[in-house]
């Protein structure tokens, strides 16, 4: 099995958390709502698999290329 680590594209502060571990996703499902600079940026799985770790929570500040969710497929 593979790990992939799903990075943050941008800093900025979550605003949703579409996911929990256990939960299994397709390539395309939403994962994460980032704002910044007053707009929402939409985080999408590039793997199905089963999330296994969620490394953020909603209101937390995050920064770019941070590991925020993991799923192994």
């Amino acid at each position: 099995m593979a790990t992939n680590e799903i990075r943050c594209p941008l800093t900025g502060t979550v605003i949703e958390v579409s996911v929990s571990v256990g939960d299994t996703v397709t390539e395309g499902d939403l994962l994460v709502v980032i704002e910044s600079m007053k707009m929402e940026n939409e985080v999408f799985s590039e793997v199905s698999g089963r999330v296994t770790d969620v490394r953020i929570e909603e209101d937390q500040n995050v920064s770019e290329e941070a590991v925020i969710v993991v799923i192994e497929n």
